[in-house]
């Protein structure tokens, strides 16, 4: 797998320089080949990092010095040609380097946030997994706690709710969000679907994430951690809720820079 993240934009690039040269002589010839070569050596320095940026890099240097070269003469050239291989020897490499380095950069952040993440969510869930014994304690820690925390039925009856959710969710008051029902909560009711569906007794259900509407309508991403719990006859979720918004924009940036 290391390999072929290594080898593989180098190979593309040459796999582009073949057919860029079976075509030169057709009618679907490409006016300007170097650009379908830039596209690949980018690849290769975001997939494989400085190594295989660098060696896409010099292959196609190696075939542009070969195309601007002079008819029955490779790797000579008039004037102008060699100008245009000096410039293109030095900005290609430079642009395989730039593009890696960013690359390195982005993920070392994304790696810092999903880090940060999972700490915060595993301390959260062990908190939860740790309940006060004692009610007062109980209640204190419920209506303190900065993430949202509720408490709800099956049907999506919300019992319980922290101003930390109350806020979150953008309501004016407890009340406001007491008379809501859970399911009014999902943007994709499949969302809620397929939580209900991983809910069982004594199990803990991690890391789901959901997209939730605020009050005024504006759709959040929310990261929740939910158990179902048994009561005598009758059956409760309690979970806790955090907003992850931020992190889905920055995923989504990185996969818009990455195309």
């Amino acid at each position: 797998m290391r390999l072929w993240t290594d080898l593989g934009g180098p190979l593309l690039t040459i796999a582009a320089i073949v057919v860029l040269e079976l075509l030169s002589p057709t009618a679907l010839r490409i006016p300007n080949p170097h650009a379908v070569l830039i596209l690949t050596t980018v690849f290769s320095a975001f997939r494989g990092g400085r190594r295989a940026g660098l060696l896409s890099a010099a292959i196609t240097c190696f075939y542009v010095a070969y195309y601007f070269g002079l008819p029955g003469q490779p790797f000579r050239y008039s004037g102008e040609n060699l100008r245009r291989v000096v410039v293109w020897a030095v900005t290609i490499p430079v642009m395989a380097l730039m593009v890696s380095m960013m690359k390195r950069r982005a993920d070392h952040a994304l790696d810092e946030v999903l880090r940060r993440e999972r700490d915060h969510s595993a301390s959260v869930a062990a908190s939860l997994a740790e309940r006060t014994r004692a009610e007062a304690a109980l209640r204190s820690l419920f209506e303190r706690n900065l993430a949202g925390i509720f408490r709800s039925r099956r049907d999506g009856r919300i019992l319980e709710a922290n101003a930390a959710l109350v806020h979150l969710l953008g309501f004016t008051s407890r009340e406001e969000l007491l008379a809501r029902n859970a399911k009014e909560l999902y943007a994709d009711a499949g969302d809620r679907e397929r939580l209900m569906r991983l809910l069982q007794p004594g199990v803990v259900v991690t890391n789901h994430e959901a997209q939730w509407r605020r009050a005024d309508g504006t759709a959040i991403w929310v990261l929740i951690n939910v158990r179902e719990v048994l009561e005598g006859s009758s059956t409760y979720l309690e979970g806790i809720v955090l907003d992850i918004t931020e992190r889905k924009r920055a995923e989504l940036a990185m996969r818009t820079a990455q195309a």
